[in-house]
């Protein structure tokens, strides 16, 4: 019988979709009897998933002490669900009807090689002189996210290549020209994905 076990790709989402992830988590396990003594309780979870976003929406424009704050109470919250993640594998017992009811997601048992799901650029940012900071939907079973610019309107096309969501920046941008940006997942055994909507948006 293969084993159940807990997908850990929370720990590369976004900082938005982290701290619902956790919300929802911690909704999952409320009054669940199948987990009753999670060794960090629903409410303390809520209360942490909380502090994390106030601090997200802190940091957009605020200070690089902010941004720390954000950051560090980012590994704490990844580690938190860390151990629950091993709580529910344990106290499941391999069954995975019971591990889905706790909030977090099976990983794959198939030794075939998992159909990628699809991105989506969600927001593009100018991060700073040149470079755009994407926003990118995690997608299921990723190896990595190919992202195609073009400058617009006629200039060449170039790709890039990034393993993480949170790591997406296009950099080496010509200042003031409106760029044409997409992208697509790459899975397992070279499986890649149709290209998502593209957006524009113009470096500074």
């Amino acid at each position: 019988m293969a084993k159940n076990h807990v997908l850990h790709n929370y720990a590369q989402t976004t900082d938005g979709q982290l701290g619902d992830f956790a919300l929802h988590v911690a909704t999952s396990l409320t009054g669940n009897g199948n987990f009753p003594t999670p060794p960090i309780t629903p409410v303390a979870l809520t209360g942490q998933a909380n502090s994390f976003i106030t601090l997200v929406a802190a940091a957009v424009n605020g200070t690089p002490a902010q941004t720390l704050a954000k950051n560090t109470l980012r590994g704490q919250l990844i580690t938190s669900l860390d151990t629950l993640a091993t709580y529910v594998e344990l106290t499941a017992n391999n069954d995975a009807q019971k591990i889905l009811l706790s909030g977090f997601e099976l990983a794959s048992t198939s030794h075939a090689a998992a159909v990628p799901g699809k991105t989506a650029i969600l927001s593009a940012t100018n991060t700073a002189t040149g470079k755009l900071g994407l926003e990118l939907q995690l997608a299921d079973n990723a190896w990595c996210y190919i992202v195609e610019y073009t400058a617009l309107p006629n200039g060449a096309v170039k790709t890039a290549t990034f393993t993480s969501v949170r790591d997406a920046v296009l950099t080496g941008l010509t200042s003031g020209t409106m760029y044409s940006i997409r992208a697509q997942v790459m899975g397992s055994g070279n499986q890649v994905t149709d290209w998502c909507d593209a957006v524009q948006h113009m470096a500074t």
